[in-house]
């Protein structure tokens, strides 16, 4: 049992001399911008479109096939075909909620918000504040 490995290398005539080469990964920081993420939409847009569209022109062809032949079964698949276009559209529509979501969180940028609690009396309030003034 302990030559079977050799005689396996042996008729498909390979060598057991492997030598396992481990080259550390290089990893690359992508730094993204404001156009990136206008590209990255284009692009979705056009997939989606693209997609869609070709939906359209599968229904088209399967519905001519279904009403030629009568099959039970393509017009199940026309009805699945349907309701995944018809998804298309609704995750199309939930692309531009999400871009716009985006695009009104680059408009406001960060909330700072800094709540301070002044433990003291009024006189000491208007006395830091008139030291600060200087």
């Amino acid at each position: 049992m302990k030559d079977l490995p050799n005689k396996l290398d042996e008729l498909l005539d390979i060598s057991n001399n492997v030598q396992l080469i481990k080259d550390p990964i290089e990893r690359i920081e992508v730094k993204t911008d404001e156009h990136d993420v206008d590209n990255d939409y284009k692009y979705a847009r056009d997939n989606y479109y693209n997609i869609i569209e070709r939906g359209h022109d599968a229904i088209d062809e399967l519905m001519q096939e279904a009403k030629d032949s009568g099959n039970a079964r393509m017009y199940e698949v026309l009805g699945q075909l349907i309701k995944t276009v018809g998804e298309q559209n609704q995750s199309l529509l939930n692309m531009h909620r999400q871009m716009k979501d985006i695009k009104q969180e680059v408009k406001k940028g960060p909330n700072n918000v800094t709540n301070a609690l002044f433990i003291g009396s009024t006189a000491e309030l208007q006395k830091m504040l008139k030291e600060k003034e200087k």
